[in-house]
């Protein structure tokens, strides 16, 4: 197969083209090990304009695509994608839910899924961009200003815990690939570093089935990276559904398998493997990842 394999971040935000780039390394490697050609558009830093007509052009080339993008664009790439050839990633209406972090916080509290409180009384508060990606501008206040409050920012109580993801494969059945730990820098902002993976919890049933939950209630395909905040007392925080590749990506397909196949057997509607071992472990960092897998 032709397949398209777009990464927004290392073509337009390069405080994130370090993890764009292992994550595009990673996905192309795996589609060609299977034997697929892969088509990606060519690096034109800051210019989105020729980025997105690029795309454009190589979905009405390709038999499928997959595109990683910040979740504020990348319902307009999937929907693109859509128009044109096999979406391998989350349909459009599924990453349009997801993006909004307050609408998508709702859909899941309704979903019966525990979720950090939304507008909690008092502090302290984490304050975020609706369609914020990953960590980036996440701040923790004690007390908030005026100024704090907009419609584009969600405020929700701050959550002490393990911070830890809970990477799947949805296809006609949902396939767990890992529960990764997410390490964390916390200040007066929030950092993201890195991600090891697997990582061993204990009430790993509960957490990956309410992590399933969680993509199941958004409508989410293929692949899909939950973020949790795991309180000491068990209680399974869900902060956040991805509807797109994670960094997590980059260690699961190194301790658990090809990644790249099986997004595509999911979206063939071929069948899974029920559970997946992992053969060691490894630690993604975030900082001067990118030289680590050249294209």
């Amino acid at each position: 197969m032709d397949i398209l394999l777009a990464e927004y971040a290392t073509v337009m935000t390069p405080n994130l083209a370090e993890e764009g780039h292992a994550m595009l390394h990673t996905l192309k490697a795996g589609f060609q090990n299977r034997g697929h050609s892969v088509h990606m558009p060519q690096p034109r830093k800051g210019d989105a304009n020729a980025f997105y007509t690029e795309v454009r052009e190589l979905t009405q080339v390709c038999d499928a695509g997959l595109v990683i993008a910040p979740d504020k664009v990348l319902y307009e790439f999937t929907a693109l994608v859509e128009q044109h050839t096999m979406n391998l990633g989350c349909p459009a209406e599924a990453v349009k839910k997801a993006a909004d972090k307050l609408a998508a916080s709702e859909v899941l509290s309704r979903g019966s899924l525990t979720v950090p409180e939304i507008n909690p009384p008092k502090g302290p508060y984490i304050l975020k961009p609706r369609d914020g990606c990953g960590a980036e501008g996440i701040r923790i206040k004690e007390v908030l200003d005026p100024d704090d409050i907009d419609e584009n920012t969600l405020v929700s109580k701050f959550v002490s815990g393990d911070h830890i993801s809970v990477s799947l494969i949805v296809g006609m059945t949902t396939l767990p690939l890992s529960i990764n730990k997410q390490h964390i820098r916390i200040n007066s902002t929030i950092q993201y570093l890195g991600n090891t993976t697997p990582y061993s919890v204990q009430n790993s049933s509960e957490v990956i089935d309410q992590a399933s939950r969680a993509a199941q209630l958004l409508g989410c395909k293929g692949y899909v990276g939950v973020d949790i905040i795991l309180e000491p007392n068990g209680i399974v925080n869900i902060v956040d559904v991805n509807p797109r590749p994670t960094t997590a990506i980059v260690s699961i397909d190194k301790v658990i398998g090809n990644v790249a196949d099986l997004i595509l057997k999911a979206r063939l509607g071929k069948k899974l493997p029920v559970l997946l071992k992992s053969h060691g472990i490894h630690t993604f960092i975030r900082t001067n990842c990118g030289s680590n897998y050249p294209l």
